[in-house]
């Protein structure tokens, strides 16, 4: 590190990923127009993910720390936070990139938004990072609003109800200010393994965080069988229930309530229709059926996954 202190953390989270792991840091790395400083965690991985950032942390702008125990990606999260030097922190999963000039042009939106948050859009790649055929670079993942554009909080909610394509607001990774954070004492919730990023957004915004959405497409979301956000555990669902219920509870305005249920029955039906998914795949035919007559309204979301699952065996 020069003497000149980072303008941007970047943390990551990493559990079994010493193939990806050099990728995304190097896309860290070569952020362009902004001064960086990137923080791996370790969420206690048996494999060489561990070796592996203590080799990238020979670059003075990489530190490397690692979990005792496996606690999920939002404690490594929260203890990246705890180290973070930079005035403004970016999330970077261990699978997926950064365009070049993602953070500069985040880092710009935020100062002339007056922003604490600023949302960046995504590209999903089919395939993984250290694979030369990864191919089949999509558009924009959220493909409007065209233009940067400021988010309430109802805006927000509503974007995360996953339609037939899954493309919601909290794949969406963010630039946030760490004052903000640290004024509010805000952190992760360390009891999801899913939708950590849309819980902490939620905090932001109950906060009175301003939230900026920037629509360039400059994250490269890796999408591929061993994703933590390509499945969907029924225990982890339980879990996002459950903090989305008390969220809802707290909330004063009733818009917000009715968003949550919603968005809380959805997730239940997610959940159902993965034990479903389940017990076809245990040959369990009886106990699918079952299942299905009992939440008869979770079949069009059966229906996406058995099509999703039919197109990779393909």
């Amino acid at each position: 590190m020069t003497g000149e202190l980072p303008q941007v953390s970047i943390i990551i989270a990493v559990w079994c990923g010493a193939r990806t792991l050099p990728h995304a840091v190097a896309s860290a790395l070569a952020q362009t127009g902004v001064r960086v400083e990137v923080i791996i965690v370790d969420d206690a991985s048996p494999d060489d993910s561990f070796a592996c950032a203590e080799t990238l942390a020979r670059d003075p702008r990489v530190r490397a720390f690692r979990q005792r125990t496996n606690a999920g990606p939002a404690a490594a999260r929260n203890f990246a936070l705890s180290q973070t030097r930079a005035p403004w922190i970016a999330v970077l999963d261990a699978d997926d990139l950064m365009s070049e000039n993602r953070l500069s042009q985040m880092l710009a939106l935020a100062n002339n938004t007056a922003a604490d948050v600023v949302l960046g859009n995504l590209t999903e790649v089919i395939g993984q990072s250290d694979l030369p055929d990864m191919a089949r670079f999509g558009g924009a993942f959220i493909a409007t609003p065209v233009n940067p554009v400021i988010l309430d909080l109802h805006s927000y909610i509503s974007g995360n109800f996953e339609g037939g394509d899954g493309k919601t607001f909290g794949y969406l990774k963010p630039l946030i200010s760490k004052e903000f954070l640290e004024r509010h004492h805000i952190r992760y919730n360390e009891s999801l393994r899913n939708g950590e990023d849309f819980h902490l957004i939620l905090s932001c915004y109950d906060a009175g965080a301003r939230v900026c959405f920037s629509p360039a497409p400059d994250y490269l979301y890796f999408r591929h069988d061993g994703s933590v956000s390509y499945r969907a555990d029924p225990v982890h669902m339980q879990r996002l229930v459950a903090a989305d219920r008390a969220f809802a509870d707290a909330q004063t305005n009733p818009r917000i309530r009715d968003l949550m249920d919603q968005r809380i029955r959805q997730i239940e039906r997610l959940g159902t229709a993965e034990t479903i998914m389940s017990y076809l795949r245990e040959r369990r035919a009886v106990n699918a059926v079952a299942a299905l007559l009992a939440n008869p309204a979770v079949l069009p979301r059966l229906l996406r996954q058995l099509s999703q699952a039919v197109r990779k065996r393909i």
